[in-house]
Parts: C-alpha cells; sequence; structure tokens
C-alpha cells in the first residue's frame, strides 16, 4: 500500500503545479524569469537556474500536504529521504495593463515538471508539462511591491534553450 501511495504522490505534486498553481509562485516565476526551477520540498531550498532563491509557497503546501497524507495513510515519514521537484519554466506574453487605476499583469506559463520522492527502498517519479495562461498582480505587489511599466522579454534563444531541456 506504501508504495501506491507515495507513486500517487510523486504524481499530484506535478499535476497540482499544472493545473492550480500558486500565485505566489506564478509572481515568483514571473519576477526571475523563465528558467529551471529545482525545489527539495524536505528542507524548503529552493533554486533557479542552480542560484539560491526565497522559498517558494509550493515548498510549505507540499510539506503540509505530505505531512497530513503520511498520517491519514499511516506512512511513517522517516524513511523519506529526499522529495523534490523540479520545474522547467517559460513565460511568455506578459502583458501589464492598467483600468481604471489598477494594475494587472498576466502571462503564458508553460511548465514541465519532474517530481521524486526518494526513500530507504525506492525511487518514485512523476512528470507532466502542461501551459496556460495565468494573472500574477496580486501576488506580484504582495511579494515584489509595484508592477514594472514595461515586462522585461527574455530573448527567444533564452526561451529556445529552456524548451529544449
Amino acid at each position: 500500500m506504501r508504495r501506491k501511495v507515495l507513486q500517487d504522490f510523486a504524481n499530484v505534486f506535478c499535476q497540482r503545479v499544472i493545473d492550480v498553481p500558486e500565485g505566489y509562485d506564478l509572481a515568483a516565476f514571473a519576477h526571475y524569469g523563465s528558467g529551471k526551477y529545482s525545489l527539495n520540498i524536505l528542507t524548503g531550498e529552493c533554486r533557479h537556474n542552480a542560484g539560491p532563491i526565497s522559498k517558494l509557497r509550493t515548498c510549505d503546501v507540499y510539506q503540509e500536504w505530505l505531512r497530513t497524507q503520511f498520517e491519514k495513510h499511516g506512512i511513517d515519514r522517516n524513511p523519506i529521504q529526499e522529495a523534490t521537484m523540479e520545474i522547467h519554466v517559460i513565460i511568455q506574453e506578459v502583458n501589464v495593463r492598467s483600468s481604471y487605476g489598477h494594475r494587472f499583469a498576466d502571462a503564458h506559463f508553460s511548465f514541465d515538471c519532474h517530481r521524486k520522492i526518494r526513500t530507504d527502498e525506492k525511487t518514485y517519479v512523476g512528470h507532466m508539462a502542461g501551459n496556460k495562461k495565468w494573472g500574477f498582480d496580486w501576488y506580484y505587489e504582495k511579494l515584489y511591491g509595484k508592477l514594472p511599466n514595461v515586462w522585461q522579454k527574455q530573448s527567444l534563444a533564452d526561451e529556445n534553450r529552456y524548451l529544449s531541456k
């Protein structure tokens, strides 16, 4: 039973990033830009293109979710040696606009998510890719302050480099 539940965990993490990403994480992706995001769910350590960044909200959400699921299914957490996620993100078509004194921002986000949970017995992996247009203005302003008037566009070469990985 434990193996089936752990594999389901690995699958669910990727699915959640694609289908219902955290608004604060979308704002962080927009702030840091396209690239490879590496998350250690157990420690909360996060990186963007190998450089350290502030912890993404997803780490806290998944830590809590894992804890409650372990309790619910009677699984001992001690054998979990690693719980990581790697998300290749491409941000395109960032749109910042004003209407009636309010600022709004959205973008097209492409995600390619790989998930790994390693125990003392086995490694469970999950993978999912998808893309959607999401708004992130409120979350961005809470984390980083005022939205920029003009969004810095990444070069097509950078976007293609992330797509090929």
